[in-house]
């Protein structure tokens, strides 16, 4: 199972940490944090991962693009 949150730090709590031991009872899990400034800069990112994935661009197509004068 795969899930993402998006929300502030001033809404983690001990609520937060409950829902996540529910949703993923006895489970070992991979948490990732990532400080987002910006929501167009986290699109993209996410649509670069979607595409890096999907493999419908491939990793020298997209250092070319991202370098491009």
């Amino acid at each position: 199972m795969h899930i993402n949150y998006k929300l502030n730090t001033k809404d983690l709590d001990a609520t937060f940490l409950e829902s996540v031991k529910i949703l993923f009872k006895d489970k070992d899990i991979n948490i990732s944090i990532v400080d987002i400034e910006n929501d167009e800069d986290f699109a993209l990112g996410k649509a670069i991962e979607a595409g890096l994935l999907s493999e419908s661009i491939s990793k020298e197509e997209l250092n070319k693009a991202l370098y491009a004068d």
